[in-house]
């Protein structure tokens, strides 16, 4: 490691330690003179040095009239500064819970901005590696978030995400770096592929061999008629419905399911584990669709046959969190 990566490292762990104390971790804040930063923005900056540029052009030539310019245009500047801190000051924040989504799908982690009795405006919110969102005012209550391009499974933690201001001139920046302890969880990617269901007998007692009237999609029995999808065997694909100009549609087959089956790491076909994980997202949702009573093994890990949001919540949560011991 070079000695600028470990100037820079010991810098960033400095900052970071920093702003933990001088703006602790907390799913709620207010905004007020502790945790809110003010300092001129670039063109502020610039605008500074034309009022430099003008005293020093009026000095020079002793005309009073340009050095009353610059007297008023730093006046403005100067004035600006307790309009731009108050915009944000009082402002009061509450961390929303992002939902859950599957890897390459954006996750947006939102604020929940109460105003008061003020009208804000020109809200800004930022976050490194995000895609931040404007608010151009703000006069009860409104969200605001930052959306992440997720690319892999497990928890997703957004950082600080900063929350900003340039109102009402353009001249001053007023901001806060803001921790509310938002975490978002990724599932993997769906992963098209065919249900492969296994015997219930990893059941153990109390589990029924009987089938059930539900079906899942298999190659048994047509069943009808559904729009084409790209990647689709040909076999799948009605020619005599094409012929006739209905354009391309599959034939659906089902096969009759278990009242009670499994889905299994160990057996899901994938080169990598990713892949099969991925391939067992998608039967998860697909038997979540159609009110399958199903369970999951991941290695050690069982969890018992159900149906419904909590238990397809509880499969997907675990597919995300898997690890390979």
């Amino acid at each position: 490691m070079s000695l600028w990566q470990r100037y820079r490292r010991h810098w960033q762990q400095y900052r970071a330690d920093w702003l933990d104390k001088r703006i602790p971790p907390a799913s709620q804040l207010r905004l007020d003179r502790h945790n809110l930063f003010i300092f001129p923005s670039r063109t502020g900056w610039i605008y500074l040095a034309l009022c430099v540029a003008i005293f020093l052009l009026g000095s020079n030539y002793e005309n009073n009239l340009v050095l009353a310019l610059a007297y008023l245009l730093f006046s403005l500047f100067v004035v600006s500064i307790p309009y731009c801190h108050a915009n944000l000051s009082g402002l009061h924040l509450e961390a929303v819970t992002p939902q859950a989504v599957c890897a390459g799908e954006p996750l947006r982690f939102q604020l929940r901005l109460h105003s008061g009795a003020q009208t804000r405006h020109d809200l800004q919110l930022t976050a490194t590696g995000a895609v931040g969102e404007h608010l151009p005012a703000l006069t009860d209550r409104d969200q605001l978030g930052v959306s992440f391009i997720t690319g892999q499974r497990g928890w997703l933690r957004p950082g600080r995400l900063r929350l900003s201001s340039q109102w009402p001139l353009g001249l001053l920046e007023c901001w806060t770096l803001l921790d509310l302890q938002q975490i978002g969880l990724v599932y993997p990617q769906p992963m098209l592929c065919d249900i492969q269901l296994q015997a219930d007998d990893h059941a153990g007692a109390g589990t029924t061999n009987a089938t059930a009237a539900r079906q899942h999609g298999g190659m048994d029995e047509m069943q009808g008629l559904r729009p084409y999808r790209p990647g689709e065997s040909l076999n799948q694909i009605a020619w005599k419905q094409v012929a006739r100009g209905r354009g391309l549609v599959s034939k659906e087959f089902m096969t009759p399911v278990p009242a009670e089956c499994w889905l299994e790491l160990q057996k899901t076909p994938g080169v990598t584990l990713e892949e099969r994980l991925s391939r067992l997202c998608y039967q998860v949702q697909q038997l979540a669709q159609q009110q399958v009573q199903y369970g999951l093994l991941l290695g050690p890990r069982r969890i018992a046959p159900g149906s419904g949001e909590a238990h397809q919540t509880a499969c997907l949560t675990a597919l995300a969190l898997y690890e390979n011991s």
